[in-house]
Formats: structure tokens, C-alpha cells, sequence
């Protein structure tokens, strides 16, 4: 426990002084991602690869306020988010729920995502029938080697709105 002032509170996450291991904001050695899916050092000079340091990955803001997720995709006009990861239940929610409040079309891959507690599944179940389609790597996989198409930007959700309407 932790105590601020008269107030008690549970240690971390606290994305300023993570001390909760189980929410390691610091991006220390031995944290790097696996090789396997690790950006390039494009993609990093691109500045695709950030810590982000609370569950939902578009709460990661610029100096100017602007979510740094939001305003990368947006740039390459991009409409829909496949996500991968840890903590289904919290951070894979939260980040499918607010791709989607941004209209963004949200893939969750169910055999590509985990969390340490007993809600897998349910995490998986409320993303489905919610904010999400969920999909195995395999049929991901078969859809980009497949049928994905790239279409015109805009050509679907249009673009003059930030949350994906389109005008009428």
C-alpha cells in the first residue's frame, strides 16, 4: 500500500511510477518484444513503436493532445485495427472499445491474445458481441493472403468526420 497524504491506496499501475509487476510501464532492458514481432528499425524511426502506459493504447496523447495512435492511423488512412496482446480482459478491451468509438473497424485475433485471470473468454465473448469480430490468426491469415483488397481512403467510412461517419 501506498500512502498520499491522509489517502491509502493500492501500489500501481500507476503509469508515472509503475511498481505493479504485472503493469511494467518502463520499457527496460529484457522487455524489448519478441524478436518475432518486433517493429523494424523503420517502423521505429517511423515512430510506429511507443510505450504506452495505460490499457487503452489510444490513451497516449502528444503535446499537443491529440492521441498518438489515432493521429498515426489516421495519417495512413487507415480504417481498421487488428489487435494482438496481453490482458484481453483489460487492455484488449479497452483498446478494441476505443478503435471503435473512433470508427475504426476492430479485429481481435482470440488465439493471439491472453490474460493472466479466469476471463479469458468472456473478455473474448464481450469484444465479439460488442466492438469486435473475433478471428483466429489462421482466418486473418487467409483473409490477407486471400481477399484483403486496399480500397480508396475514405472510400467506405469517409473521412470528414473523426469518428468514421460518413455524410449523408
Amino acid at each position: 500500500m501506498q500512502r498520499h497524504g491522509s489517502l491509502v491506496r493500492p501500489k500501481g499501475p500507476a503509469p508515472d511510477t509503475p511498481e505493479n509487476a504485472a503493469y511494467v510501464f518502463t520499457g527496460g532492458p529484457g522487455l524489448d518484444p519478441l524478436t518475432e514481432i518486433a517493429p523494424t528499425e523503420d517502423e521505429v524511426a517511423d515512430g510506429w513503436f511507443y510505450h504506452g502506459k495505460h490499457l487503452d493504447m489510444f490513451w497516449t496523447f502528444d503535446k499537443d493532445g491529440v492521441s498518438y495512435l489515432d493521429k498515426m492511423l489516421k495519417a495512413h488512412d487507415i480504417d481498421t485495427i487488428v489487435i494482438i496482446g496481453l490482458w484481453t480482459d483489460e487492455c484488449v478491451l479497452s483498446t478494441a472499445y476505443a478503435g471503435n468509438s473512433r470508427g475504426y473497424d476492430v479485429v481481435v485475433v482470440g488465439d493471439a491474445v491472453a490474460t493472466a485471470t479466469a476471463n479469458q473468454q468472456t473478455a473474448l465473448q464481450v469484444a465479439n458481441s460488442t466492438v469486435a469480430k473475433v478471428l483466429s490468426t489462421g482466418d486473418v491469415v487467409h483473409y490477407m493472403q486471400n481477399d484483403f483488397v486496399t480500397g480508396e481512403p475514405g472510400a467506405v467510412k469517409g473521412t470528414r468526420f473523426a469518428d468514421g461517419r460518413k455524410e449523408r
